[in-house]
């Protein structure tokens, strides 16, 4: 399956997709005054990333809270990182921890929020980049301290750009892909947890994602097996390839919540493994 350019028009299946925390360097996101009440997935604010068109993290939140308000406070993760020496493991957190973050802020919690802006610090020291990180993981805690959610947001993206950016310039582009893979996991074991509770078609939509899937895949089959070691990385890899088929519209063009169901239950196992709980 090929991947998505810029030069086609973006389809819904392409843009469909929760990947929070892939690397990207894109235009700042707009909001409309007063929300639609039904999703234009075709209108989403995107950026271009190796070739791969993906929407934007704020642009997702904004149109989930268009099908009405998400009880963003229940997921919440407030899971505690526990750092060990496999690197790889600590790039696939550290994706998670920011789509952690992203979800703290869509449910302004100040403590929660605070403790992603701590943690960053951690995971940034144990993959060797904290120095290029740190002004924004203070960033994080002043403005969760002075209730600025749209600082923070502005600084989870830039706390994501430097990691994946200065990781690639150490030649470490495993474990930058790394990230962006755990970023993804997370942000949509958040969206099917929402769907899963209150099942929305639209919302569903936003799981349609065979292409950029496809090539999540694809990126990571192409890391040497010294890059992701051990049973932990078996589980994403056995995640991976279930998810491609439940990512696809059924013969009534929908995603229906059996599979909804079914992306939850995948999604937050891996995402507790990677934790370790």
């Amino acid at each position: 399956m090929r991947r998505l350019r810029k030069s086609e028009y973006l389809s819904a299946g392409a843009c469909a997709s929760l990947l929070l925390l892939l690397s990207g360097y894109g235009a700042a996101p707009v909001f409309a005054e007063k929300a639609p009440q039904k999703i234009n997935l075709n209108q989403l604010q995107v950026e271009l990333i190796q070739d791969v068109v993906i929407p934007i993290p704020q642009e997702i939140f904004a149109s989930l809270d268009k099908l009405g308000q998400q009880s963003w406070r229940s997921q919440v993760s407030g899971k505690k990182v526990k750092l060990d020496t496999n690197r790889a493991r600590t790039a696939l957190l550290f994706g998670m921890v920011v789509a952690d973050g992203f979800i703290a802020v869509q449910a302004e919690d100040r403590d929660e929020v605070k403790r992603v802006g701590r943690e960053v610090l951690d995971l940034s020291g144990a993959l060797g980049v904290k120095s290029a990180v740190n002004e924004h993981a203070l960033s994080i805690i002043e403005g969760a301290n002075a209730g600025d959610w749209a600082e923070v947001k502005h600084e989870l993206d830039r706390v994501r750009e430097t990691v994946i950016r200065t990781m690639e310039e150490m030649r470490d582009r495993d474990f930058a892909t790394l990230v962006s893979i755990g970023g993804w996991l997370g942000g949509t074991r958040t969206l099917a947890n929402l769907m899963a509770a209150d099942y929305k078609e639209e919302g569903a939509e936003l799981l349609h994602q065979p292409d950029l899937l496809a090539d999540i895949v694809r990126r990571y089959r192409e890391m040497p097996e010294k890059s992701r070691p051990g049973a932990l990385f078996q589980k994403v890899d056995s995640t991976l390839e279930k998810l491609g088929p439940l990512m696809k519209k059924g013969g009534d063009g929908k995603i229906n919540k059996e599979s909804v169901v079914k992306i939850q239950q995948l999604t937050v196992a891996v995402t507790e493994a990677v934790y370790g709980k």
